[in-house]
């Protein structure tokens, strides 16, 4: 009986650390990307965005053109994001793809 009384505070306390830790702030980018065309493309988007430390969700709407990233920006950040879609062959905003890892591109994923 004495064990368990020992016990009860060090549970308490353990469940109470797991509960109190907190969540880090989260924040949300849309980029345009005119080259977004076929699953192929959302497909390799998600691959290089998801690869950077600190990304969280990222939703590609083909239609639109849109990527929608979650991210926690004391581990990246939107310049960087871009930065990695330029190289994985895609524009991201005003930000131009890298011509090289254009032509590497499924065909389908080639639009202008």
């Amino acid at each position: 009986m004495s064990k368990q009384l020992l016990l009860l505070p060090l549970i308490l306390l353990v469940f109470l650390s797991f509960n109190c830790v907190k969540q880090p702030q989260l924040e949300t980018v849309m980029i345009h990307s005119a080259g977004i065309g076929c699953s192929h493309c959302e497909d390799n988007i998600k691959k290089a965005i998801y690869a950077l430390e600190g990304v969280k969700e990222v939703n590609v709407d083909v239609e639109k053109k849109n990527i929608e990233v979650k991210f926690v920006p004391v581990q990246t950040n939107l310049q960087t994001i871009e930065i990695t879609l330029t190289r994985a062959g895609y524009d991201a905003n005003d930000k131009k793809r890298d011509p090289e890892a254009y032509e590497n591109l499924d065909e389908c994923c080639k639009h202008g």
